[in-house]
């Protein structure tokens, strides 16, 4: 198997944000793909970045190594000051149902140990997002 490299934090921050919510067999649905998108246009962290470019490219290394390699890999490029901003958008994207499956729980607990976030910030903000989506109307797809 080949060495996974990253050119820098915003492909393994992308890269990683994919994994989080492709986990297992999940496809992403129409609505879990505006909201990615949104999520990164409007964070300053992603500004000047080629957006399309870092998707193509995560979708692609998720495709051939998958979720959990990929957070292995990418989380030690991601800076000690996006950490916990990193890990809330995975929190967000992941829970936007307002649940939390043990597939789904394990990749974040993946997320949150690998990018090296206490115990106690990684319950903070899982429990903050999964009582702010509790409620969430559920938009289905054709």
């Amino acid at each position: 198997m080949q060495e996974i490299s990253f050119a820098n934090e915003q492909e393994a921050a992308v890269a990683i944000l994919f994994a989080s919510v492709l986990n297992g067999s999940h496809q992403l649905t129409q609505s879990e793909i505006e909201q990615l998108s949104r999520m990164l246009v409007l964070s300053s962290r992603f500004r000047g970045t080629e957006l399309n470019e870092l998707t193509i490219k995560a979708l692609s290394m998720h495709a051939q190594y998958g979720s959990r390699t990929i957070i292995e890999h990418a989380a030690s490029l991601v800076t000690e000051e996006f950490r916990d901003t990193l890990f809330a958008m995975c929190c967000e994207l992941v829970t936007a149902d307002g649940k939390l499956d043990e597939e789904e729980s394990e990749i974040l607990g993946m997320v949150a140990l690998y990018l090296g976030l206490t115990m106690e910030n990684m319950k903070m903000i899982l429990t903050t997002y999964l009582v702010r989506n509790r409620w969430n109307v559920q938009i289905v797809e054709a």
